[in-house]
């Protein structure tokens, strides 16, 4: 009698312990080694991506940066973009560097270094901040001339698009890598950024796809506005490119589905003659992937538009004020951003080398 009393007593006294912020701050050491690859040490941080349900308010707010953080980690990104052989010698300051480095990164498979922002410290097996990891080239040579940037916003949700994001960055010489550090389900908190159009759908505040303070959109403002002062994004080298993945049952007959943060009623945006990456993105996947489904909201009725993606409305032309409220259209989209869902075979790590194939061919990259 006293184990059916206990028992279940028990488990929620566990269940509270395990999610409750502890004082045991331990190492994350992924990049102990530095002959490991970029996809091995991403595959390793990615184990640490604060889950779904980690924080309540109180661990949530404690995580977040105060202004004086914020500051220096904005400060951060944009100086990892401007890094020339010289990673080594940038300095995190102060407010940060209990938490996070800079490391130099020799990739030998792909004979190729990385200069890295990553969080070294964890609390629970989780990041202790969960703000994000960013790796750009640490040489800037005539291959990242060409301007793509990937980026993977809902690890632990959207499974092995940081590692595929990871891998074609590595594959295409792209500019910069940006992963958010937690998981869009860490505080289901609704967010009071966007609101959105279905009232079957909930966005939290931990989800940097519809929340403005997470740092994953601040820090992707900031390659954007990096990439406008480099002379802009021009559409035949350059794109915002944003993984994610979708489920068995959403838009099932899409094996891919691409869209540029516009809904199917601007389907003549993605269809008219002018030269986007999207479209040609689109016909290359489709091309080494012959028997696939490659869409985009102009052939599919699939809903998972982008159109409420806070950081695809500022790319398409609204300002950063606005973008929680105002949706963009066909009028102000640049064509730079590209937002594609997947289901889960295009994410597998057996299709990274079409993948690969597909970008290199759509974006003039020699292929080696």
């Amino acid at each position: 009698m006293l184990y059916y009393i206990w028992a279940p007593l028990l488990a929620v006294i566990s269940f509270v312990f395990q999610r409750s912020p502890s004082n045991s701050i331990n190492a994350i050491d992924c990049l102990q080694s530095s002959t490991d690859s970029l996809e091995a040490v991403v595959d390793c941080l990615d184990k640490y991506t604060v889950a779904a349900d980690y924080y309540n308010q109180e661990s949530y707010t404690l995580s977040q940066p105060n202004s004086t953080e914020l500051t220096a980690f904005t400060d951060l990104v944009s100086s990892l973009l401007y890094v020339d052989d010289n990673c080594t010698s940038l300095h995190v300051p102060d407010s940060l560097s209990q938490h996070f480095r800079i490391s130099l990164l020799s990739d030998r498979g792909e004979n190729k270094s990385y200069c890295l922002l990553h969080e070294y410290t964890s609390q629970n097996g989780y990041y202790e901040k969960g703000w994000g990891f960013m790796a750009v080239p640490a040489s800037r040579t005539p291959s990242t001339d060409v301007a793509l940037h990937f980026s993977a916003p809902h690890p632990a949700y959207d499974l092995n698009t940081p590692q595929q994001a990871a891998s074609l960055f590595t594959r295409t010489g792209a500019r910069s890598l940006l992963i958010t550090g937690r998981s869009r389900l860490a505080l289901r908190n609704s967010t009071s950024c966007v609101h959105p159009s279905s009232n079957k759908t909930t966005y939290y505040v931990t989800d940097p796809v519809h929340d403005d303070n997470e740092l994953f959109n601040v820090a992707s403002k900031i390659i954007y506005k990096w990439q406008q002062a480099q002379g802009g994004c021009p559409s035949a080298t350059c794109a915002f490119i944003q993984m994610h993945g979708k489920g068995v049952s959403t838009c099932p007959t899409d094996q891919m589905f691409l869209s540029s943060g516009l809904a199917r009623s601007s389907s003549s945006w993605y269809t008219d003659d002018v030269d986007r990456p999207i479209k040609r993105l689109k016909a290359k996947l489709q091309q080494v992937f012959p028997s696939w489904n490659v869409s985009m909201p102009s052939d599919s009725p699939c809903s998972l538009t982008a159109t409420e993606n806070i950081f695809g409305r500022f790319i398409n032309g609204i300002d950063a004020a606005h973008v929680c409220t105002t949706g963009s259209n066909a009028s102000l989209a640049t064509g730079e951003f590209i937002h594609i869902e997947q289901a889960a075979v295009s994410r597998a790590a057996e299709s990274y080398g079409n993948w690969t194939k597909a970008l290199k061919d759509t974006f003039g990259i020699e292929r080696s």
